[in-house]
């Protein structure tokens, strides 16, 4: 049997959709069951980011790197200074900085080759300048190593046309824009020669149906989409075995009322329009497919986990009190309203008075900039700027080495699908006071044997026992020791066992 797991794109800063849609893909295939991860969006990054994610190339699909014949492609490293398509007898290539390199005829500047992101010097995309300085076209390479697609401008700077290529440079796709109102929108997406037709689709949706369905027709399976957002699109997508929606969150705007509350908006189509086209619905905790099966009798509703703990981790030796750093508080995920990282920097300002050598780290991309700015000014006026750090998003051994150095985790969202953020802070020994929020922590967090559960909003109540525990070693190894435990029971082995009683699999 073959899952596909469904999908926008995989982002340089994914939430915790795109890691729990990742280690789902790990996990079916780590027990011998194969699934892929499926993305409908352009990104000519996408394998590097899928690596950055533990991802290996034959879990993976790209819709454009399916049309693109791109699906296995052997990296080649395409350095700057050696690139083919730069004429270094025409032209003088200027190394500006490490981030791009100008090159030039005659001293006037024709275009600017843009390095690939976490690379030296490699190739990542290519703007070219018409006489007067405007942009003409930008040359996206992929991370492999060839030239994925050509992005056209108008004189306006409005995008024009845009093409995509194999990686022998063959022409096999086109995305056509028609001025709406002013403004350029795509209006038709072009395949050239596939399987001896050319194509026509109204949408990317469109596209990524007829994608869906090729692929279904070679290899039949089920399939899993974990974006709200495209809920409708494989609501269409024929020959499926199944159709699943796993949700990843809660499914009321009101957390604490999930029988009567308004369900999300983006989860409408979903419980109206479309609910006959899924077979159910998967969530992570038996608490909310309880609550969703009172409010949807005649759903399909199955729990299955969110993510699970890699064996590597858990064989890896525990972090003592002493290897980490005194008093370092972490709050690990994304920097969101509904996550309410706000309430976390209270409570930090109620420990500092107890715990003045108290430190506080966020570990997290902000929901926007406009939010990161409120939480920096917060900080400022609480008088906590020289404790208080908003660090960068990082990733493998980079958060490994984070999540070791601390000494607790703390969670303030008052709504939550999982947490996986808190369950993989205790693969690391962390201990947890978080929200006792739907649905997630109150399956795992345990009062006294790893952490502590905290009525939502009472956030002196999170202070107080966050400064219990730094104030008693003896309590910080106990609770240590329960977050190594609670991590052992969420492996692969157990995590699986669920997922073959859950009952999709019928």
């Amino acid at each position: 049997m073959i899952f596909y797991f469904t999908s926008e794109n995989i982002f340089s800063f994914n939430s915790g959709t795109e890691f729990s849609q990742a280690k789902r893909t790990k996990l079916f295939n780590l027990e011998s069951q194969s699934a892929f991860y499926v993305a409908r969006d352009y990104n000519p990054n996408f394998h590097q980011v899928a690596w950055q994610m533990e991802l290996s190339d034959d879990q993976v699909i790209n819709m454009y790197d399916y049309f693109q014949e791109a699906t296995d492609v052997v990296r080649k490293k395409i350095n700057v200074r050696f690139a083919s398509f730069i004429s270094k007898r025409d032209y003088h290539l200027d190394s500006v900085n490490p981030n791009y390199s100008l090159i030039k005829h005659h001293g006037q500047t024709s275009a600017k080759v843009n390095i690939a992101p976490l690379t030296v010097g490699l190739v990542g995309n290519v703007e070219y300048y018409d006489s007067f300085g405007n942009t003409e076209a930008v040359d996206y390479w992929d991370w492999r190593g060839f030239k994925s697609s050509t992005q056209y401008f108008h004189p306006n700077g409005q995008p024009g046309a845009q093409r995509f290529f194999n990686p022998e440079g063959k022409l096999v796709m086109e995305i056509v824009r028609m001025n709406i109102s002013g403004k350029l929108f795509p209006t038709m997406y072009k395949l050239f020669d596939y399987k001896g037709k050319d194509w026509r689709f109204d949408s990317e949706n469109e596209l990524f149906i007829f994608f869906m369905n090729e692929l279904i027709a070679q290899r039949p399976g089920i399939i899993i989409n974990d974006r709200p957002s495209m809920v409708d699109v494989v609501a269409r997508i024929s020959g499926a075995t199944k159709k699943f929606q796993y949700l990843h969150d809660v499914h009321t705007i009101d957390s604490g009322n999930p029988i009567k509350g308004e369900i999300m908006t983006s989860l409408k189509p979903l419980f109206t329009t479309y609910s006959s086209a899924y077979d159910g619905i998967i969530v992570a905790t038996s608490e909310q497919r309880n609550d969703l099966k009172k409010r949807y009798p005649r759903m399909n509703i199955y729990q299955a986990p969110d993510t699970y703990i890699d064996q590597e981790q858990l064989e890896k030796p525990k972090k003592s009190y002493s290897l980490r750093i005194s008093h370092k508080l972490l709050y690990f995920g994304r920097l969101s309203e509904e996550k309410h990282p706000e309430q976390t920097i209270r409570a930090f300002s109620v420990i500092k008075q107890a715990i003045p050598d108290a430190t506080l780290e966020f570990r997290g991309y902000p929901s926007s900039s406009a939010f990161m700015t409120s939480l920096k000014k917060q900080v400022e006026d609480a008088g906590l700027k020289e404790s208080v750090a908003f660090c960068n998003y990082v990733t493998g051994d980079q958060r490994n080495r984070v999540l070791d150095q601390a000494e607790l985790v703390i969670q303030t969202s008052t709504g939550e699908g999982f947490s996986m953020s808190v369950l993989e802070a205790m693969s690391h020994g962390l201990p947890a006071v978080v929200y006792d929020a739907n649905y997630g922590p109150r399956s795992f967090v345990r009062d006294a044997f790893n952490g502590y559960l905290i009525e939502n909003g009472n956030f002196v109540g999170l202070a107080d026992n966050v400064i219990k525990i730094f104030q008693n070693n003896s309590l910080w190894q106990k609770l240590s020791f329960g977050a190594y435990q609670t991590a052992k029971a969420f492996d692969a082995k157990n995590v699986w066992s669920v997922w073959q009683k859950s009952g999709i699999f019928n």
